[in-house]
């Protein structure tokens, strides 16, 4: 299954819960918008892990919503090492950054 998100619904609470993993809502969005991997979490929740324009790897959970294409942001961090490096690695194998590409996943 590929993870195309046409809208991310942030609930009211979401910009002041990142923050206390010190993410702002503008670089979910910039990973949102670039090259990002994903896996399926717990929950029926996906995660996705990429990089902000300033190189910081983040990664980013959100949950499908009824409309197609649309995902509700659960929370947001750091990238674990592990997520870092799923990244790098997959990233690599199917050309990603390296060749310009907008998707990684």
């Amino acid at each position: 299954m590929d993870i195309q998100i046409d809208e991310l619904v942030i609930e009211e609470d979401r910009p002041a819960h990142i923050a206390k993993h010190e993410v702002k809502l503008a670089e979910v969005l910039e990973v949102i918008d670039g090259n990002y991997v994903y896996i399926q979490g717990k929950l029926n929740r996906w995660l996705l892990t990429g990089k902000t324009k300033k190189r910081r790897f983040l990664t980013i959970v959100v949950g499908k919503r009824r409309k197609k294409n649309t995902y509700g942001l659960v929370t947001a961090r750091p990238a674990s090492r592990e997520e870092r490096s799923f990244y790098k690695e997959f990233s690599t194998q199917i050309g990603g950054e390296e060749n310009g590409e907008n998707k990684t996943s």
